[in-house]
């Protein structure tokens, strides 16, 4: 009787501990379940489509609701007579919000991007003679869709002022687009 007891006790906390170890753990960086990932990258595929041009990003996901970065704008076409302007390269550090976000997991969404863009390119008002560099401060709004696999896509629209740097620069810049990327 006294081993029946002993080997009941016995199996009965060996059950008990390997039950209390069975329990899983969550990360609150753990996005999607695949792991700390907290880094983007993405090509705005419209730019490359339809202007011959390559816009990459990248952002860093600082925790659900907050993720910043900067994108590469580089223009692969040669100057249009017809453009009011020219911008052949660009360099835009972003912050970013997002909000509205249901779920556990984040940087993802509808968000608000606040952007300063720093580009150079030509007036062709001037007959392309004229180059420029000018920063503008800008907005802009989307939304991003991540699946459970890293894929990114994401739509966006904003515009800033230039803030004035030199007199060749247009008094408005665009941001936008529609981007695909992978989060890793």
């Amino acid at each position: 009787m006294k081993n029946n007891l002993t080997i009941t006790l016995l199996t009965l906390f060996l059950l008990v501990g390997f039950q209390s170890n069975a329990q899983e753990t969550t990360d609150s960086n753990d996005f999607y379940g695949v792991g700390n990932r907290a880094n983007e990258i993405r090509l705005d595929a419209f730019d490359a489509a339809f202007f011959s041009a390559l816009d990459f990003s990248y952002e860093r996901v600082n925790d659900n609701d907050f993720g910043y970065g900067a994108s590469l704008f580089i223009n692969l076409r040669s100057p249009d007579e017809d453009a009011a302007y020219y911008e052949k390269v660009a360099f835009t550090p972003f912050f970013r919000f997002y909000f509205f976000n249901k779920e556990d997991f984040g940087a993802k969404g509808l968000f608000a991007e606040v952007f300063t863009k720093f580009a150079s390119g030509d007036n062709p008002e001037k007959d392309f003679d004229e180059e420029y560099f000018d920063a503008a401060l800008g907005l802009a709004i989307g939304k991003k869709w991540v699946n459970k696999r890293g894929f990114i896509f994401e739509l966006s629209l904003g515009g800033g002022r230039n803030i004035g740097l030199d007199d060749n620069a247009p008094e408005f810049t665009f941001r936008g687009g529609f981007s695909i990327g992978y989060r890793f």
